[in-house]
């Protein structure tokens, strides 16, 4: 019999994770759903109110983000003490099992909630072109769609790592971990690109994307070549994948 991973033994799982969580899931899904609707529906005039519909957009994105992260963070808060974990741990199924379990539905509530929003996004703002022709040059584009749908995954991953590295406020934790490794990458990355202009122009350039800079009398902008750009995308992809690869080792640590 394999002791590293069957099908049957993690489908079983699956199942076990639904029986237990997934109502619990759906009615989150539902109310997640219910005021992603509220922020994003083309048929309320919020301008009445002085909201720009395209900031509610954003607005529901970082939402779901919040939501979903927040979710991530307790996979295995079943794990985080002996009186809760005994049960968990004496599950007759092997560790990879129970990472790819916990994996699985975790990546499965999330990517419905980040499909929910773009699909969403794309159609209400077709609706609302219709009295407003303008709005569609505010319209996320595919790219842009892209870099957000990246941000949300790179969340979840931050999160489900925290979430079997950390033992007690594991959200807390892992927010002020993320956000300090933001301010001083960020900080980094505008050192070395400060280093390698002089000090007359403004300039700005966020980590992995193109560089604008003002001088006097032009601005400039300086992108990535498809290549470079191609192998930064590569890397990003494979950063998430080692998070939660990360997670997987760490909970083999735990001998859980």
């Amino acid at each position: 019999m394999n002791q590293v991973f069957s099908f049957h033994r993690y489908w079983l799982l699956l199942k076990l994770d639904f029986a237990e969580n997934g109502k619990r899931s759906l009615l989150s899904l539902a109310v997640i759903f219910g005021l992603m609707l509220i922020m994003m529906s083309p048929t309320i005039d919020y301008s009445k109110l002085g909201f720009d519909p395209v900031f509610l957009h954003a607005l529901a994105y970082f939402f779901i983000t919040f939501c979903t992260s927040l979710s991530a963070s307790l996979v295995f808060d079943k794990y985080a003490s002996s009186t809760k974990g005994i049960n968990a741990i004496l599950i007759p199924a092997s560790q990879t099992e129970k990472f790819l379990a916990a994996l699985t539905g975790n990546l499965a509530f999330a990517t419905v909630l980040i499909a929910l929003f773009i699909v969403m996004h794309i159609w209400f703002m077709e609706i609302l072109a219709l009295d407003n022709k303008d709005i569609l040059n505010r319209k996320f584009n595919l790219h842009f769609l892209a870099r957000l749908v990246y941000i949300y995954y790179l969340v979840q991953g931050v999160c489900f790592l925290g979430s079997i590295y950390f033992k007690k406020a594991t959200y807390i934790k892992t927010a002020s971990v993320l956000v300090s490794f933001i301010i001083v990458f960020s900080l980094i990355n505008r050192t070395f690109v400060r280093s390698l202009t002089d000090a007359d122009p403004a300039i700005s350039a966020m980590p992995f994307g193109q560089w604008n800079i003002v001088g006097r009398n032009a601005m400039f902008q300086i992108e990535y070549s498809e290549s470079t750009f191609l192998l930064i995308k590569i890397f990003l992809v494979f950063f998430v994948l080692g998070l939660w690869y990360i997670a997987f080792v760490r909970l083999k640590e735990k001998e859980i």
